[in-house]
């Protein structure tokens, strides 16, 4: 069971980086979750039916669960070379960050819609297969999303003229 979660780990772990470190922009953070990741993987991935869906799943699992804690925590700077990937400006990244923050609010199903689309930029026939549905309602689905997103960004934005 643990050779499988390892070569899962080792076929699709730089996806699985890519994916953390895109949705927490630290790559020392997107670093430990790959390890917490792995972990899973030895326990969990002989019982999936997919297991490379399965792992890209609890990858976004576990970086959305990390970003929700930090939202309970008092905002701290990070020094420049823990502020996201590189080649990316302060406020690219605060862009990043409003629309994961905004992310927050969709169900389990819809967040996964959402970074598998968007995030990792799978077609909708490969996040209808990694989520068992149709492509139809892969691309309901990310309609949908987008909707949510928007409106939550709206009503961001209303609330902070107001303040």
């Amino acid at each position: 069971m643990a050779s499988e979660g390892w070569h899962i780990l080792q076929e699709h772990g730089p996806a699985a980086h890519a994916v953390l470190l895109r949705l927490t922009l630290r790559r020392d953070v997107a670093e430990d979750l790959l390890h917490d990741l792995f972990v899973k993987l030895v326990n969990q991935v002989a019982r999936a039916d997919d297991p490379a869906a399965y792992m890209c799943r609890a990858a976004i699992n576990l970086a959305m669960d990390w970003r929700r804690k930090q939202l309970k925590r008092p905002a701290k700077m990070l020094p420049p070379g823990e502020q996201g990937e590189p080649g990316r400006s302060l406020e690219q990244n605060e862009e990043i960050n409003r629309i994961l923050d905004a992310a927050e609010h969709l169900s389990d199903l819809e967040r996964q819609v959402f970074v598998l689309r968007f995030v990792v930029q799978e077609s909708h026939e490969r996040i209808a297969q990694m989520l068992q549905k149709t492509p139809q309602q892969s691309r309901g689905l990310c309609d949908a999303v987008v909707k949510h997103i928007r409106k939550n960004l709206g009503e961001r934005q209303v609330a902070r003229g107001r303040a």
